[in-house]
């Protein structure tokens, strides 16, 4: 989809190569899960990580209100899953956030706490044979039979 604003923006992220492991016994799961409850933080979650954008961008892109994609970059923003990554001007000259994911990506894990260790232990001896996008890759299709959990809830 084109742009909207007349706008350079230069929002690459550089993003972490080690995922910060979310067990569901940490405080933090419960953001996240809060944050993507609904369909649209869904949609607006993958939206910005495809391409770093601003508000009002979004909400031509999912067809919103800017209200309620306001809404909802609050709570990614509040569970850290998405980033202001700069400020850029719209062809008013108005100041407009472009968000984008988190520098740190998160890996919500299914078991507790005490599983944690050897989980980033495993994660971090494949990511350095494999390459971080084989593991996210495995993961992925080891949890999607977990999607019918995560629409449920």
């Amino acid at each position: 989809m084109g742009r909207l604003f007349s706008r350079e923006s230069d929002a690459a992220v550089d993003r972490s190569e080690t995922p910060r492991v979310v067990c569901l016994d940490d405080d933090h799961a419960g953001e996240i899960l809060g944050a993507l409850q609904s369909e649209t933080a869904q949609a607006a979650f993958r939206a910005v990580h495809r391409e770093p954008m601003a508000a009002a961008e979004l909400a031509t892109e999912l067809d919103i209100s800017v209200q309620t994609v306001g809404y909802h970059i609050e709570k990614l923003r509040d569970a850290n899953l998405i980033e202001h990554h700069e400020t850029v001007y719209s062809e008013k000259g108005r100041e407009m956030a472009v968000y984008g994911p988190a520098t740190e990506p998160k890996l919500l894990f299914f078991g507790t706490s005490d599983d944690q260790q050897a989980l980033e232990s495993v994660f971090t001896e494949y990511a350095s044979a494999l390459g971080i996008g084989a593991v996210v890759l495995a993961v992925r299709g080891a949890l999607s039979p977990l999607k019918s959990l995560l629409d449920w809830l």
